[in-house]
């Protein structure tokens, strides 16, 4: 009897509507067809399908109403049916089919980290049919602030995501502080928002303030004025968002107008570098180079009468290049001269930094020059001491003279004074001799003669003023004196050159003393004498070539007697002939006999 009203059993959601009297509650009876009312009750569907939205609006047919209900859910199967059958277990489940797809961080979240009691919308709890609202999937809104709370207190639209997105609240891409009243730029765009956006209130009233920060526009809102008022307080006048060691030069202040205007490197000086308290009212000392910057010479200079201070040799334009002139240099110890003007600074003040030593000893030349000489002239009285022959205008010349020359061992005499100095020190680079071993005339000149002894030595003869000069040579210390005409014979002729070797030498030792020696026989030999002597002694003297020591009574088998002594030689010796192939006057043979020569 009960299946002839009732189809079957309800299920235990709707237990409380069984019995024959409550089939109105939920079908429409009468003519047509039949309806169902379900949405008269379950009015938060009803809701949802009015405003389109939910997943049962995307599921129920347009237009069927309650009527569709059933396709899903389906009764009188009894008290343990499910009304609710998913085609899909619930964490699979696609949730843009409910008209809100999860995205970011909502992807990651359990199905009850979201429908949970709290979260449902008052209105649609009131209608809301299940006794426990925690397993409702429906009557939750997808407005942002019904899950979460404003933090913004209202401040701002309740529109969150005109700025956050589902993956992360921090850094909301869809906020532009440029579309705000104050845009952020420089050094504001790399700051927290809490720097600026604190919270007001306590505990959960406590909210970040985002709207109605007042002053925003002027800096001392913000930021201490570290000047002490020295100014107008306009920080803007003078710096800019992008930092504030970066000044403007149009700030309109003008540091012309004060005691100390900014020349050269220091207009380009932070303010900070000089005044270090940021109070610009403090009085900051400048009479000095020194009062700001440091000694970099180590108090090299401290001994002027300015105590070392900069501007001596930089101004502001630089500390490169100094303007230390020679000029400058000349009111040092040191004066520069000649070709020292042209040394650059750091061959002498060598570069170092810091640690470049500017004041050099210069006592000697060879603290910076080397010694040429390799010490030939250490000892006295030069003792090293370039300036007794070189000075700044050029090593070359040296200007070491004769009359210096003449102090040393080897005083220059005579042609020795005209001679080149390479003539004796043959330039050898820095191997050039300046000291030689000895000082003989043989180290320089060569040897014609052959060897020498101590008796025989060049200036035995010869002189420094002239070498052909030799006046001097007494040959009558000799074993053969010069007498007579020999002694206005040239030496060249009795002592003849001769090639030996290639070199010219002259023999003085040996030299013949017998007048064939040097002397033709012009008389053929008529006079040779027992042993091959010519005899030419008992005719001849060194005094003259004539005949003058011949004595005809005692040299010859015919005396002259009576007018005989007063005839002249050629009248007797008057005939000529060819004797060792040249002519000769007949001394021997002549006639005897009266007849012969007179008739």
């Amino acid at each position: 009897m009960f299946a002839q009203v009732s189809p079957g059993p309800l299920s235990k959601a709707h237990r409380d509507l069984e019995g024959p009297l409550a089939c109105a509650r939920c079908h429409v009876f009468g003519a047509g067809s039949p309806q169902l009312r379900c949405l008269e009750c379950h009015q938060e569907i009803g809701r949802r399908l009015s405003a389109n939205r939910g997943y049962h609006a995307a599921q129920v047919k347009a237009g069927s109403g309650s009527n569709d209900c059933g396709r899903c859910h389906s009764e009188h199967n009894g008290l343990n049916h499910r009304l609710v059958r998913w085609p899909v277990p619930k964490e699979k489940f696609d949730h843009t089919q409910a008209g809100w797809k999860l995205e970011g961080k909502h992807a990651q979240l359990k199905c009850a980290g979201c429908h949970q009691s709290k979260y449902i919308d008052p209105s649609d709890r009131a209608v809301l049919k299940r006794h426990d609202p925690n397993t409702a999937f429906a009557a939750l809104d997808p407005s942002c602030t019904s899950c979460h709370r404003d933090v913004h207190a209202g401040q701002l639209s309740g529109h969150c995501t005109d700025c956050h997105s589902q993956d992360t609240w921090k850094n909301p891409p869809g906020f532009s502080h440029d579309r705000s009243r104050y845009p952020l730029t420089g050094l504001h765009t790399k700051l927290e928002c809490a720097k600026c956006h604190r919270p007001s209130g306590t505990g959960a009233d406590a909210a970040i303030v985002y709207k109605g920060i007042a002053l925003f526009g002027y800096c001392a809102s913000c930021h201490k004025d570290p000047h002490g008022n020295a100014f107008s307080g306009d920080c803007a006048r003078c710096h800019t968002t992008g930092g504030w060691k970066q000044i403007l030069p149009s700030n309109g202040f003008d540091h012309n107008r004060t005691d100390y205007p900014l020349l050269g490197k220091h207009a380009a000086v932070a303010c900070k570098d000089c005044h270090k308290t940021q109070d610009f009212k403090a009085r900051v000392a400048f009479a000095r180079c020194l009062d700001c910057h440091r000694d970099q010479h180590g108090g090299q200079f401290a001994h002027r009468t300015d105590g070392g201070d900069c501007k001596a040799c930089h101004d502001e334009a630089g500390w490169k290049p100094a303007h230390f002139t020679a000029a400058g240099h000349a009111a040092t110890a040191y004066p520069l001269l000649g070709k020292h003007t042209d040394v650059a600074c750091a061959k002498c003040h060598l570069p170092k930094g810091k640690e470049t030593v500017y004041r050099v000893p210069f006592a000697a030349c060879t603290t910076c020059h080397q010694d040429k000489h390799k010490g030939q002239f250490a000892a006295r009285p030069h003792a090293n001491r370039c300036e007794d022959c070189h000075d700044a205008a050029g090593w070359k010349p040296a200007r070491y003279t004769p009359s210096a020359h003449d102090r040393t061992s080897f005083a220059l005499k005579g042609a020795h004074a005209a001679v080149p100095c390479s003539g004796c020190h043959a330039p050898r680079g820095e191997d050039t001799p300046y000291h030689p071993a000895s000082a003989n005339c043989t180290d320089c000149h060569q040897n014609p003669h052959g060897p020498l002894t101590e008796s025989t030595r060049c200036e035995t003869c010869h002189s420094a003023a002239n070498w052909k000069e030799r006046g001097h040579f007494d040959h009558g210390q000799t074993a053969y004196p010069l007498l007579g005409r020999h002694a206005a014979v040239d030496c060249l002729a009795c002592h003849k050159p001769a090639l030996e070797g290639g070199v010219r030498r002259i023999a003085f030792r040996g030299a013949a003393k017998d007048c064939a020696g040097c002397h033709a026989d012009v008389h053929g030999g008529q006079f040779h004498a027992a042993g091959g002597e010519t005899g030419c002694a008992q005719c001849h003297t060194v005094l003259s070539w004539r005949p003058t020591e011949f004595d005809h009574s005692r040299h010859s088998t015919f005396k002259l007697d009576g007018a005989h002594e007063r005839v002249p030689c050629q009248m007797c010796h008057n005939q000529r002939r060819i004797v060792d192939g040249r002519s000769a006057v007949l001394y021997k043979g002549t006639p005897r006999e009266c007849k012969q020569c007179h008739q």
